[in-house]
Parts: structure tokens; sequence; C-alpha cells
């Protein structure tokens, strides 16, 4: 399983990926489903993008080859990407978790942010996700406060945008 997380692809979300995206999100566990999927919502945001809606969104997923083909095994994306600072979103399947994947993604989302000149990252997590939390502090995002959800807001500045 090792290997496969070293040797695991991460690349843009394509079209012809709507039935790895339909069992990615069914692996999420009742965890992922609570923190990533409330209401369907993401689920809904993905498939819209797949089908050309969602314009201000960006996609990439980390998929492993398995003996039963592809399967996605992370999923990042950032909205409002035509703003100075834009959203974050990521989960991994359950099965996947652990294997330092949500780094690589999260690694994948802040490069092109960077290329592309936004300021810096913005994320909300579950108050109970404690399991994220620390990624994203160990991966330098800091905590600024609560979103009005509730949720737990952090932000990644980029060097020199204070």
């Amino acid at each position: 399983m090792e290997k496969i997380i070293q040797d695991m692809k991460i690349r843009y979300l394509l079209p012809e990926d709507r039935d790895r995206v339909y069992a990615f999100f069914r692996a999420l566990g009742e965890e992922g489903t609570a923190f990533f999927n409330m209401n369907g919502g993401n689920e809904r945001h993905t498939y819209e993008f797949l089908n050309g809606e969602r314009q201000d969104h960006m996609y990439w997923v980390a998929v492993a080859d398995t003996p039963e083909g592809e399967e996605i095994a992370g999923l990042v994306f950032l909205f409002r990407i035509n703003t100075r600072v834009p959203w974050l979103g990521v989960a991994i399947a359950e099965q996947w978790k652990g294997r330092h994947l949500g780094r690589r993604l999260l690694t994948t989302a802040r490069e092109w942010a960077e290329a592309t000149g936004a300021g810096g990252i913005l994320l909300t997590t579950a108050r109970e996700n404690v399991r994220a939390q620390r990624l994203y502090e160990n991966m330098g995002y800091k905590n600024i406060g609560h979103y009005c959800n509730g949720e737990i807001l952090y932000l990644l500045a980029f060097p020199g945008e204070g």
C-alpha cells in the first residue's frame, strides 16, 4: 500500500472521472461525509464542475492504480479562483487516510495558487476535525477565528502578503 501512495498520480479532475467521483464520495466514510460532504454539497459541486459549470473552481485528484483499476483516493479543490484569496476544500477516502496524501494534495493546490498570483488560501474545518486542524497548522495555515457557520477559519498567507 505504501508503494501505491508514493506512485500515486495527482492530476486535474477530468470529465471521464465521473464514475470514480461517485465511488470516491461513497468511500469517504461517516466522518468524511459529515465533515466534507454535508447534505451532498461538495459532491453536487464536483459534478457541476464536470458538467462545465463552476468555472471559478479548480479540482485535482490523487489517483491510485489498484488491482480493481483506477481509484480516486483524495480530492482537493480551490474555488473563487478569480479572487485574491481563493478557498480550499480537501478530502481523503477513508482507506487512504494516514499516509500523508492530504499533505500532497494541499501542496498541489498551494503551488497552483502561488503560480497564479494568489495572496493566500482560506479554508474552514469543523471544530471536531482535530486531525485536519493539525495538518493545516503543520502546513502553515493560521487559525484566524470562526466562520459564520461556526467552523474554524484558517488562512495560509503567501510570503510577502502579510
